[in-house]
């Protein structure tokens, strides 16, 4: 009996230098279920050239960071992006014409944007989530979930706090939960105004609240990130699971219903 191999996916990551692509490749590099067949930086980066091997402190796997989108994407099964939103514009456009699957975890994009992946993913199949993270996404669900129970009697506010050089405020995440909790309550005809602030200071990776204010009570439900390593491994799962997908656009609330199958 012949056993068949298990296909090996191959990825190109957008950033790659960047703090987050670091993570993301140093995770791939280890992971036995894929492969970086690429690397992209922006036009002559300081580390164009370079070995990602090298970049992220492993042994060298013969694949230089590139600042040409042609030969990033040569044989690649599946691309991650997290960049600002002419990164990602520029890069599913690229992906939707060569037939490659696309992650983003991007977060600020605009509604035109959103509209464009809707487009490109009647072609490819496209993930994208402005928080890779589990945790951060379980909280959403649950929120949403708790906001049925509570929005009649309790005020709901939304706090985020980020490091003091995250450009979109509100967070991504934050407009999510927001989003999330509004569609849930719209649906059973509740009205209620739901609210976020944000904080930008300090070097924070992430901290999500949802805080439900009664008469003498509270109830926060609250997500920290401690480290980027939660979002680059969200990434890593979210491609190997997107690759295997038929066209649409997928979200985190999808990878995690497949998962509780």
């Amino acid at each position: 009996m012949k056993i068949k191999k298990k296909q090996i996916i191959k990825i190109g990551i957008v950033g790659v230098a960047g703090k987050m692509g670091q993570k993301i490749a140093k995770l791939a590099i280890n992971d036995p279920a894929i492969t970086i067949n690429g690397g992209n930086e922006y036009f002559k980066h300081k580390m164009v050239g370079k070995d990602i091997g090298d970049l992220v402190g492993e042994s060298p796997i013969n694949i230089y960071v590139s600042d040409s989108i042609q030969s990033f994407f040569n044989k690649l099964d599946v691309v991650i992006e997290f960049g600002l939103e002419e990164a990602t514009l520029k890069f599913v456009k690229e992906a939707s014409k060569r037939n490659v699957a696309f992650v983003s975890g991007s977060t600020g994009l605009s509604s035109d944007t959103i509209k464009l992946f809707k487009k490109y993913s009647k072609k490819i199949p496209i993930f994208w989530s402005p928080n890779m993270s589990i945790g951060a996404n379980i909280l959403n669900k649950t929120a949403s979930d708790i906001s049925l129970q509570l929005a009649k009697d309790f005020d709901i506010d939304i706090t985020d706090i980020h490091h003091k050089q995250k450009i979109d405020t509100p967070s991504g995440t934050a407009l999510s939960i927001k989003e999330s909790i509004e569609k849930s309550l719209k649906k059973n005809k509740i009205r209620k105004n739901v609210s976020v602030s944000s904080i930008r200071a300090g070097d924070s990776t992430g901290e999500h609240s949802v805080i439900f204010s009664g008469e003498g009570e509270k109830i926060i439900i609250k997500h920290i990130s401690t480290s980027r390593n939660i979002f680059a491994q969200g990434a890593i799962e979210t491609a190997k699971w997107v690759y295997k997908k038929k066209v649409g656009l997928y979200d985190m609330k999808d990878f995690l219903a497949s998962k509780s199958k």
